[in-house]
């Protein structure tokens, strides 16, 4: 449809005469794949925030609520960077469990929580998917942009992602938990899971 309606564009442009043309062009602050991955981080944060406080209301374990709480935090910063670029959020600052505009993540969000109803041990399987997503997209989103307050914000939710992953990982391993990845490949997740819990400190 698209390049249906970019001659008539073109056409609509030439008929404005100079005065259309000697008005400045402006620049997009952000590319459009740029702007989709930034919106959506925001959702998927939220996923991970909704969902990690509904398992520990369910079942009260810490590692659920100490997460929840990082993922508002991963929540701000994305929130922060949006409205440097003067993007609207598309949940208006909704903090309502399981309201997302994105309808792909409101069903992974019902999806999600039924697994956490069915046990402790499926929350915490739930708790590494979520993660194990998250890392993969956040990861894609870096390699989409050379922006560099972009990639900061990405590989900062990336590092906190990958100590979740261990937190999750740690918990499964108590409960004799088994999990495989559904994202990342097997190597990709042995080494996170392997490697010692960062500060997430820039250098």
């Amino acid at each position: 449809m698209k390049r249906i309606f970019l001659p008539v564009a073109l056409m609509v442009i030439s008929l404005t005469g100079c005065q259309e043309a000697e008005k400045p062009s402006s620049t997009p602050l952000l590319s459009e794949q740029e702007l989709n991955d930034l919106l959506f981080t925001r959702e998927e944060e939220k996923l991970a925030h909704d969902v990690y406080t509904y398992a520990f209301e369910k079942y009260g374990t810490s590692v659920f609520q100490n997460i929840s709480r990082s993922e508002t935090q991963h929540i701000a910063s994305v929130l922060q960077l949006m409205d440097a670029n003067k993007l609207t959020d598309p949940l208006n600052g909704s903090t309502s469990p399981g309201e997302f505009s994105d309808p792909v993540l409101k069903s992974l969000y019902a999806e999600l929580t039924s697994k956490v109803d069915q046990s402790l041990a499926d929350a915490i399987r739930a708790g590494l998917l979520i993660e194990d997503m998250d890392i993969q997209d956040l990861r894609l989103a870096v390699a989409s942009t050379q922006k560099p307050e972009l990639i900061q914000l990405y590989e900062k939710l990336l590092c906190g992602s990958e100590n979740h992953m261990r937190a999750f990982y740690r918990q499964a391993q108590l409960l004799g938990v088994e999990y495989t990845p559904a994202h990342l490949t097997q190597s990709e997740f042995d080494l996170i899971i392997q490697s010692e819990t960062s500060s997430c400190q820039p250098n």
